[in-house]
């Protein structure tokens, strides 16, 4: 043991920084910048959610000052920021800072950002720092389960001349990047010891019937690729669970593939496999079917290896079970690219040792249609998909399901999507909402994942779900439609949730005889409608007023359908009216005791009437 001492001590002496910052405390890591840009950049990060404190270490290859900052959208305006640096001397200067606008940032007066240490080392600036999630500081801005926009920016040989910033400390290297900060497991366990993987992939050495041949990327705008693929043996003839699983993108072909989604495929056989293509006229129908089916895995651009907690997994094969998935890949190439060839899929890893409890996913969302009509130059826009008590009454247990991740999903218009979760409660004239499953007003298309709920929520049988997708489209020319393409929209929502059911999908639309019905009524209805047919084309010859249709869908009937348990339900049926709106907590003017929740503004109320009193006394 001494010895081991000696050599530990001897390894500190010769290399301070690595012994002083043990980064395997944090188990998010992203480099924000490499070394080819002109620096590497690597910061890490964990939370607590009992104590709603965040813990950042930001690793840079520089000895001049280092930044780093939440904005409300990638700029420096309205930013809150951290500078810190090392002096010759060995000190480290830290601030909480905000910038009002496109200026050195300001120090600001409540100090919420807090230093745990700092060195530089070997040309490396290593800090470490923490903060609540939630400061009440009106320069600071919330840590929340939205999409976070972090700025970066340093100064590879300078240090400020004092701690007021001016022009003359101007960064030699700045950034910003999305990210779901709060997004992953915290307290993942560590892989067990007989965690294995296999990859559905596009890939050339055809080692496995769960690989294909590449592919060259069809020079098209937007392609969905689909392809069935037949399970390994191993995973055939024994139930194996799904701990993680994550995207498999070839290097170089990041700004082409779009997503990937990974579902059950019935009806189809080894005749299938081997033969991809285009998702709607590429593939046998009865490959093209399974994009219907039980959804596995999701990924899109900007995700991360999704993990399952400790107590859940999603069991995959054996007997009984089909021996068959179908991988639909969604590439992008507006710049209609040729030649690119690609080998990218999905890695599932996997045990062979069952947990407590068995993970699904829904789809839920609105249906895949033209229909939904999105109007040109709207700064706010909301698409609406309701999944009825109907529905939830007949395929859920009686205890309900448990959601404890989610993946949202719209197209580039998209800027924000909320789950809405309502319950029936007579005191509230049937319906009360309770807090949202999910919520994400900052959404960013660029970056999408599947993220880990902040508490698990349990839908119970006769629950109301709604997902609201907002979108803008100010300064697009012409309506924005329903469809597969990056340049039409969607709205959906993957809802991870333990005990699994037969629970496929739910889906609504706007009754096409009410959209008829308005559209019919402008003043070139005549020419959009003709019997019960919409000529989507003249759609953008309509002088929109988007309050009218925005009123319109909101109130018209919705077609609502669902599969599961053996049910296939349909219903024509309004958005539920709330008796009581849900109301989130002001943080702000609450504080925690042991004892329960004391209002700020009691507390000023009696320490007045005190001083009233000894006053009157």
């Amino acid at each position: 043991m001494k010895a081991v001492a000696k050599l530990i001590f001897l390894a500190c002496s010769l290399s301070v920084a690595f012994c002083a910052y043990d980064f395997s405390s944090y188990p998010f890591k992203v480099t924000l910048n490499t070394a080819e840009n002109g620096g590497l950049y690597e910061l890490y990060w964990k939370f607590d959610n009992a104590k709603e404190t965040i813990s950042f270490a930001v690793r840079v290859n520089a000895t001049g000052w280092v930044g780093l900052g939440l904005s409300p959208n990638g700029q420096m305006p309205n930013s809150d920021v951290v500078i810190g640096w090392v002096t010759d001397g060995g000190e480290t200067v830290f601030h909480d800072r905000f910038a009002g606008g496109r200026e050195p940032p300001t120090i600001d007066e409540q100090q919420d950002w807090m230093l745990k240490g700092g060195e530089e080392e070997n040309g490396f600036t290593i800090l470490e720092f923490s903060r609540k999630y939630v400061t009440c500081d009106e320069y600071d801005l919330p840590i929340t389960t939205e999409t976070a926009r972090v700025i970066w920016s340093f100064h590879a040989t300078t240090d400020p001349a004092s701690e007021v910033l001016t022009f003359a400390d101007r960064h030699s290297h700045k950034g910003a990047l999305s990210l779901n900060l709060l997004g992953g497991l915290p307290d993942a366990a560590p892989d067990p010891q007989d965690l294995d993987y296999y990859d559905i992939t596009v890939d050339a050495t055809l080692e496995c019937v769960c690989r294909y041949a590449q592919i060259i990327i069809p020079e098209n705008d937007t392609t969905y690729w689909c392809a069935a693929f037949r399970l390994p043996e191993n995973i055939r003839d024994q139930t194996r669970y799904i701990t993680k699983f994550g995207p498999v993108v070839t290097e170089g072909n990041e700004a082409h593939v779009h997503h990937l989604l990974i579902y059950l495929c019935e009806g189809v056989n080894d005749t299938h496999v081997g033969n991809g293509g285009e998702c709607e006229d590429g593939v046998p129908e009865a490959v093209s079917a399974c994009r219907s089916g039980i959804l596995v895995a999701a990924w899109a651009v900007g995700g991360e290896v999704f993990v399952y907690p400790d107590n859940v997994a999603y069991p995959f094969g054996g007997e009984g079970f089909t021996q068959y998935v179908l991988m639909e890949l969604h590439y992008d190439n507006p710049a209609m690219i040729s030649g690119t060839v690609d080998s990218s899929g999905m890695r599932m890893y996997y045990t062979s040792t069952a947990r407590e409890y068995d993970a699904g996913i829904l789809t839920f969302g609105h249906d895949i249609t033209p229909d939904q009509i999105i109007p040109p130059n709207a700064k706010s826009f909301t698409t609406t998909a309701i999944l009825t008590g109907e529905c939830t009454e007949a395929i859920l247990p009686e205890d309900g399901i448990r959601v404890f991740g989610n993946f949202l999903h719209t197209h580039v218009v998209g800027h924000g999507l909320t789950v809405q979760h309502f319950r029936k409660n007579p005191e509230c004239d049937v319906y009360e909402e309770l807090e949202p499953i999910d919520r994400n007003l900052q959404y960013d298309f660029n970056y999408q994942q599947i993220t880990h709920l902040k508490r698990e929520v349990v839908i119970k049988p006769g629950d109301v779900v709604q997902l609201k997708c907002f979108y803008g489209t100010e300064g697009v020319d012409g309506v924005t439609l329903g469809g597969l393409s990056t340049r039409n929209e969607m709205c959906f929502t993957f809802l991870v949730y333990y005990p699994a059911v037969d629970f496929q999908i739910a889906i609504s639309r706007i009754e096409s005889s009410a959209l008829r019905d308005y559209l019919k009524s402008l003043p070139s209805g005549d020419q959009i409608v003709n019997g019960t047919e919409i000529d989507y084309s003249k759609l953008n010859t309509v002088d929109w007023d988007v309050d009218k249709f925005q009123e319109t869908v909101d109130e018209s009937m919705q077609g609502a359908f669902c599969r599961g348990e053996g049910n296939a339900i349909y219903r024509v049926t309004k958005f539920p009216e709330i008796g009581c709106p849900y109301i989130a907590p002001d943080q702000c003017t609450t504080e925690a005791t042991e004892d329960g929740v004391v209002l700020r503004a009691s507390v000023a109320l009696l320490l007045l009437l005190s001083l009233l009193a000894a006053t009157l006394g």
